[in-house]
């Protein structure tokens, strides 16, 4: 199976930028297919790159669609740069799909893009010409707003004929942005926000802060999951349960119990940083969306992030919740993360919701909380 890859945004880079980002999106592809003992042989065209698998085309295909820097693919059929040749392959494909459909009055239209500018026949002329054909060879009408079925030719080095069109991520190749520490839970929002930033190129170190097996069953599933869409993820587990602990008990014993949460979230962004800057990445991230539960008001937030010394990244922070939920769900780590909600023990009843900085280095201080 050939499979015409299209990619978008890396098209608006320099002449020279969009070669480094199309070559980095070519390793990945390979990456990608190899992680399942798919051989590929992956080709740079003009603003496109053609992928051929012997195997597991349906598998290929999939893996496709979560590689980022892919808009879309489409799989294809192959000829000269002949119009005669164009023409009687494009019936053959076009059959082919007519007779898959099993549906009578039949509509179709011809979408043509032609980056060839030498070939003699410009892309309206094609549409044209072809449309013709079909017209007189299945007695079908041609419909360009609501059509059944969409032939599409691609005129580049080749004609690229094909009647089926997927939809991927988009966005930037992994790796040709830098390299991110996430923070990830067992909850929704966190691999939203993983996925997020690979969608935006960065290659990603997965950072679990353990509190039960239970959770951490489920973390590795998602990871499994987040693979696909970054082929070279790395994963880091952190016992966390005896620094969680420890931060309750001290903040039970001088009755401040509600500010458990943001000073669990300062100790995470501690142990993040440290991580970070062992495996060299740029920034932290993790799934915070402003308002969403009481550590997360902007407030908190300030207050959280002071003495944190390093690029932190709330992909989520604009994002409501139905907006996390729907991209969780396209993602597949929707159904893992609602499996069964795992609480955390130590969350106090009246969660504080309007943190000063000045208040928590008190408290800190106080407690003989150490960070």
């Amino acid at each position: 199976m050939d499979i015409l890859v299209r990619y978008g945004e890396i098209g608006l880079k320099s002449a020279n930028i969009r070669k480094k980002l199309e070559e980095i999106l070519r390793k990945n592809i390979i990456k990608s297919l190899r992680r399942y003992e798919i051989d590929c042989d992956v080709r740079i065209l003009h603003r496109r790159l053609l992928v051929r698998v012997n195997k597991n085309e349906e598998k290929a295909l999939e893996l496709l669609g979560k590689t980022p820097g892919i808009v879309s693919y489409s799989p294809v059929y192959i000829c000269n740069l002949d119009i005669n040749e164009i023409v009687d392959l494009a019936i053959q494909v076009f059959r082919k799909k007519l007779n898959s459909l099993n549906k009578k009055d039949v509509k179709f239209a011809v979408k043509t893009k032609r980056s060839n500018k030498r070939f003699p026949y410009n892309s309206v002329e094609i549409n044209t010409i072809v449309g013709e054909k079909i017209v007189e060879k299945f007695n079908l009408k041609v419909d360009l707003n609501n059509p059944d079925i969409v032939l599409g030719i691609e005129i580049s080095d080749k004609a690229y004929i094909f009647t089926e069109t997927y939809e991927g991520v988009g966005g930037l190749p992994v790796g040709s942005q830098g390299r991110v520490l996430c923070l990830l839970s067992d909850g929704i929002d966190s691999p939203v926000a993983s996925f997020l930033m690979m969608k935006r190129g960065c290659r990603a170190v997965l950072l679990h802060l353990k509190i039960s097996e239970e959770g951490l069953n489920k973390v590795r599933k998602i990871v499994e999951i987040l693979n696909d869409y970054d082929p070279e993820l790395e994963f880091v587990v952190y016992d966390y349960k005896k620094d969680l602990e420890e931060i309750s008990n001290k903040l039970k014993e001088i009755k401040r119990e509600e500010y458990t949460c943001i000073f669990c979230k300062k100790k995470m962004l501690k142990i993040a940083k440290k991580y970070a800057e062992y495996l060299d990445c740029d920034a932290i991230v993790n799934g915070d969306s402003l308002g969403q539960v009481a550590s997360q008001t902007l407030k908190n937030l300030k207050a959280i992030n002071d003495g944190i010394d390093y690029l932190i990244l709330r992909p989520l922070i604009g994002l409501d919740k139905e907006e996390i939920v729907n991209i969780a769900k396209k993602i597949g780590t929707y159904n893992i993360s609602i499996e069964k909600e795992i609480k955390c023990p130590y969350v106090p009843k009246f969660p504080k919701t309007m943190a000063k900085i000045e208040e928590i280095k008190k408290i800190q201080e106080k407690a003989k909380i150490k960070l």
